[in-house]
């Protein structure tokens, strides 16, 4: 059977025009929210039909030619040789064409793997047994407080003098949250719905993000520029190291002692009752307390099985290099206001023909007893 002359070049940018083909019924069912009509059907069929079929004729085609140029030029070099009566060597050696030659045609399939993510902590905040609040109606969180009433000794007979309580509130409103992406509708398309699936998982992240540095800070401020000067704002939304900080204790070292956290713990102790205490701590503070030990012949170290002190270790690179916070945080509420509002607008960048993702919501916290909480420090963060 004589074999069919087959040029690869051509073959692959039929292959090409195929698929540029099948990408834009796609397109145009994506955008008209259908699936394929019938006479679509058939052409999408037809053109992977003959794909296919261009996929092994190509295949087939590189051996066969790789294998016949080869074997016509060393034909034809050995007969011009022997035929001048000239000194013959022959030497077994092909140039042989790589993988590289087919780089971007198309020929060579891509198997696409999971997408790689950004390493980041969960919900931190969930884990140290904040009380959490969420579907709250717009407004404020309020706590009626009092001070304590003060009874007295009297001898038989004497007046008691009048004791009071007094009555105040704590009060603490919502700050608005959000993130806005704007894709343009290139990038969207063409991935075939993977950046709009990527943007959509990574925007709630992001509000995690933010929820979990707001709470474990211990910067209260931040700079920002106006009109070319440089000016320091208070952060909206903050934890109680923030205020914790005024008050925090300076190690004599790097690393915390066994008597210096146990101060720590006291402090706390000694104000109000623990109900969920834990520590806070980036992960290298946590290492170097886990090399730290307590003494020469026990063995043992000041952080084993992720606890100090018997208290569990929470570790998050928010608090900051140095610093330990010890606290109980079911005396820190929060809450999310109204539902979280996810927007895809497809109109107001439309002259840029692109997409928004706009995400939008309204967190609040509040420190309930700021003697549930202390904060340490290494010798060189020492606040000035």
């Amino acid at each position: 059977m004589k074999k069919k002359n087959l040029n690869l070049r051509e073959s692959v940018h039929k292959y090409q025009a195929n698929c540029s083909r099948i990408g834009e019924i796609a397109e145009l069912c994506e955008k008209e929210n259908r699936e394929r009509n019938p006479e679509e059907e058939a052409e999408y069929r037809s053109l992977v039909s003959a794909n296919q079929l261009l996929r092994m004729r190509m295949d087939a085609a590189s051996a066969d030619n790789l294998r016949e140029s080869s074997m016509m030029d060393s034909d034809r070099i050995l007969r011009e040789t022997l035929s001048a009566e000239k000194k013959v060597t022959i030497m077994l050696q092909r140039d042989i064409q790589t993988s590289t030659a087919l780089e971007g045609t198309g020929v060579i399939p891509v198997a696409e793997q999971e997408m790689l993510k950004p390493i980041r902590k969960g919900l931190i905040y969930d884990k140290v047994g904040i009380n959490i609040r969420s579907g709250l109606s717009a407004g404020k969180l309020r706590w009626p407080t009092h001070t304590k009433a003060v009874a007295k000794f009297a001898d038989e007979g004497e007046r008691l003098t009048d004791s009071s309580i007094d009555f105040s509130k704590l009060e603490v409103k919502p700050e608005r949250m959000g993130i806005a992406i704007p894709i343009s509708r290139e990038e969207l398309d063409s991935s075939q719905g993977i950046v709009e699936s990527v943007v959509r998982e990574e925007m709630p992240k992001a509000i995690i993000d933010l929820v979990n540095g707001a709470l474990f800070t211990t910067v209260g401020t931040y700079k920002t520029v106006e009109g070319g000067t440089e000016k320091t704002k208070d952060k909206k939304v903050v934890g109680p190291f923030v205020e914790a900080l005024k008050s925090v204790k300076v190690f004599a070292g790097e690393v915390p002692t066994r008597k210096e956290l146990l101060q720590m713990k006291a402090a706390v102790a000694s104000g109000i009752e623990l109900l969920a205490p834990c520590w806070v701590m980036t992960e290298n503070m946590k290492a170097e307390l886990e090399d730290v030990k307590i003494d020469e012949g026990s063995g043992r170290f000041l952080c084993e099985n992720d606890k100090v002190l018997g208290y569990p270790v929470f570790t998050s690179a928010e608090i900051g290099e140095g610093f330990v916070g010890f606290g109980d945080w079911s005396y820190q509420a929060a809450g999310f206001f109204g539902p979280m509002n996810m927007v895809v607008d497809p109109y107001t960048l439309a002259r840029n023909n692109a997409t928004d993702f706009v995400l939008n919501g309204h967190f609040a916290t509040v420190t309930l007893r700021q003697e549930a909480f202390s904060l340490g420090c290494a010798k060189s963060k020492k606040p000035a």
